[in-house]
């Protein structure tokens, strides 16, 4: 008997499946190379590298300028039609724009890293970490490229293999590296060699087993329409990542580099936390073959779930910050002087986690019915309040002590980025008349208060050591998923989608 053909539900289930566990080793393998990289260089160098990397990741965003996104939605498109030729003039036109664009931007990095360290950031420092993250900018770009198009034929498992190779060889490098050599360049080389190793292998499988969308003969395309969409995507990737980095990118301006490194620790945690949530990467195409009704439940369900386990994961990290932080990467990221402004600093950032993991929910909506417009312009007003508001509260801020200059960064990037989660969110009710339920949002926030508040008692009554602070962490876990679900935040049906992961 034939065996019969997998659900949409249930291919989506096994994606997401397959996407937590590429987003888990991922944000796992990204967070112990974080902690390696932290603890082994202090908060000085660490800065150094955290300024470095964020010059480099805004420009490997410039080297993308929404070439990936594009790809998964225009490939994944023709795919999903059987059109096999077309996919694959569409994946060979952008991947010929993506050569040319990393290629120019590398160039461009490696130019420009002396004059950039000396009069930007004044520190001597960055020059050859800059230098050699060029080549790292060009490894990464050919990397995400290819790896995009796992997502594109929806082979999502093979994304979580390619960040096996990519964890596993950039740790042991940098172990390797920063034991011979204690220094910033030697983490580059490591992440360099470690990104041409990973898009090796990516190459290697698309041209084995899936031949057909690098070789064979070629169609004429929508090039206006690809590169409407794409430009449209272009500026906000180009914005969005200004978004991101702006406040690190102002705190290496204003303060010494060690400053950065704090606030770069605390946000790898909320990156971390909030990247092991949010799918909305293996949506893309899932959101692009599906309207009206199923693509509204489909919404609400990822939106559902995310919100879940991000709320209590913001409010918990928000009341344990100071002990996570020395738990994670040592004393020396959490000295006595500074102990306050770093607090407030890590609770005010401790929140973008639920902005993070259910926000993007709604720029994948707008991507997925060719109308990334909508963000796009968002965005970039979100990015000027956000370099605005950075400039202002972090030059106010340092004029209280230097270490206060986080709390200006926190409090700017925070304002910044709710107001572009919330113009989303009224965007996508206005214009595609979806919007999540309010039980979604509420419960987990009333669950989560009262989880909070059992925090601060334990906090206020017990001295915290290792044992103490995961008894603590277990016991909120509890708590929360027991009133989650008694205010029937959580049902039976929740688990029951388990099912759908089985082959029938």
């Amino acid at each position: 008997m034939k065996p019969k053909k997998p659900s949409l539900t249930q291919k989506v289930l096994r994606n997401s499946l397959y996407q937590i566990t590429a987003t888990a080793i991922a944000k796992l393998g990204g967070f112990i190379f974080t902690i390696i990289v932290a603890r082994m260089l202090f908060p000085e160098l660490f800065g150094i590298y955290s300024l470095a990397l964020a010059v480099i990741l805004i420009l490997i965003t410039f080297a993308d300028l929404g070439i990936n996104s594009t790809l998964i939605r225009y490939t994944s498109e023709a795919l999903g039609k059987k059109q096999k030729t077309k996919a694959r003039s569409y994946t060979r036109f952008l991947l010929n724009f993506k050569l040319l664009i990393a290629g120019a931007f590398a160039l461009a990095l490696f130019l420009i890293a002396r004059p950039l360290s000396l009069y930007a950031f004044h520190k001597e420092a960055l020059i050859l970490p800059l230098q050699i993250g060029s080549v790292y900018l060009f490894a990464t770009a050919l990397l995400g490229f290819f790896s995009s198009l796992f997502y594109a034929i929806q082979k999502v498992k093979l994304v979580a293999v390619k960040e096996i190779i990519f964890q596993i060889t950039r740790i042991g490098l940098v172990i390797a590296f920063l034991v011979t050599i204690k220094s910033v360049p030697s983490v580059f080389i490591a992440l360099s060699i470690a990104a041409f190793v990973a898009f090796l292998l990516c190459f290697f499988i698309i041209s084995k087993s899936y031949y057909f969308l690098l070789k064979g003969p070629l169609i004429k395309i929508d090039k206006k329409r690809l590169l409407k969409f794409f430009g449209y995507l272009s500026i906000g990737s180009i914005t969005g990542v200004f978004f991101i980095y702006i406040d690190r990118l102002m705190l290496g301006a204003f303060l010494p580099s060690e400053f950065v490194g704090f606030y770069t620790a605390i946000f790898a945690i909320v990156g971390a936390v909030a990247g092991l949530i949010f799918m909305a990467d293996v949506l893309l195409p899932v959101f692009t073959q599906i309207k009206g009704q199923r693509l509204e439940r489909a919404f609400k369900k990822a939106f559902h779930y995310s919100a879940i386990f991000s709320f209590p994961c913001a409010f918990g990290f928000a009341a344990l910050a100071p002990w996570i932080l020395k738990v994670v990467y040592g004393a020396a990221y959490v000295p006595a002087e500074y102990r306050i402004p770093i607090y407030i600093a890590s609770a005010l950032l401790a929140f973008l986690i639920i902005e993070i993991a259910t926000g993007r929910y709604f720029s994948t909506l707008f991507y997925s019915k060719e109308k990334p417009q909508f963000p796009a312009k968002i965005i970039v007003i979100a990015t000027v309040l956000n370099i605005v508001l950075n400039y202002f509260f972090i030059r106010y801020f340092i004029t209280i002590g230097p270490a206060y200059g986080l709390i200006g960064a926190a409090l700017a990037t925070f304002i910044s980025r709710y107001f572009y989660f919330g113009a989303l969110a009224i965007s996508s009710k206005r214009k595609l008349r979806i919007v999540p339920r309010a039980t979604s949002l509420w419960k987990p926030l009333a669950a989560s208060l009262i989880m909070l508040g059992f925090l601060i008692v334990y906090n206020y009554f017990v001295r915290l050591n290792l044992l103490l602070g995961i008894t603590e962490i277990l016991l909120a876990v509890i708590i929360y998923f027991v009133v989650m679900w008694l205010i029937k935040g959580i049902t039976k049906e929740d688990f029951k989608l388990v099912q759908y992961l089985k082959p029938k």
